[in-house]
C-alpha cells in the first residue's frame, strides 16, 4: 500500500465512533478550526470507499473465475457481461476512492475549498455535499465536465 494511503486509513479507523456525518460550516474558504471536521469526513468517506473497491474487487474476481471453469458458451457470454459490469464499476470507485485521497492531500496543503482551475472559493453548500470536489461552479460548467476536467 502507498505511504499517502496508510494515514488516512490508519486515522479513519481510529476515529470512526466519532465522525459526524453531518459535514462543518465553511464561510468562503472553511476556517482552520472546522479542518479536523472535514478531515474526518474525507477519512470516513475514504474508508466506505476502500471497503467499496474491495467488494467489487472481490466480486470481479469470483465471477472472472466463475466464467473461465464454465464451459457453457451461453453462460459464459452472460458472464462476460457480468464481467464488464464489475469492471466498470471498480473502477469507477477507485476513481473515487483517488479522488477522497486527493481531497485530503488539497487539505493537507491548505488548498482544500479552492478551485483547482480559477482558484475561487468553492461554495460551503457544494463542499458539504461531496467535500472531494475540485471545481467551483462556474469552472465545472457542462462543457468541463464534458472534457472530463471535473471530478465531482
Amino acid at each position: 500500500m502507498p505511504a499517502n494511503l496508510a494515514g488516512p486509513r490508519r486515522l479513519a479507523t481510529a476515529r470512526a465512533g466519532r465522525v459526524s456525518a453531518t459535514p462543518p460550516a465553511a464561510g468562503p474558504y472553511p476556517a482552520t478550526g472546522s479542518l479536523p471536521r472535514w478531515r474526518a469526513l474525507l477519512e470516513a468517506r475514504w474508508q466506505a470507499r476502500l471497503q467499496q473497491v474491495i467488494a467489487l474487487s472481490l466480486a470481479f474476481h469470483d465471477a472472472a473465475a466463475a466464467v473461465n471453469t464454465s464451459g457453457a458458451r451461453s453462460s459464459s457470454v452472460t458472464g462476460q457481461g457480468q464481467l464488464r459490469a464489475l469492471m466498470r464499476r471498480t473502477v469507477a470507485a477507485r476513481r473515487a476512492l483517488a479522488d477522497i485521497d486527493e481531497a485530503l492531500a488539497r487539505l493537507a496543503a491548505g488548498r482544500f475549498g479552492c478551485c483547482e482551475q480559477c482558484s475561487a472559493a468553492i461554495p460551503p453548500a457544494r463542499l458539504a455535499r461531496t467535500p472531494e470536489t475540485r471545481y467551483c461552479p462556474t469552472c465545472a460548467s457542462p462543457a468541463v465536465e464534458k472534457e472530463g476536467k471535473w471530478a465531482r
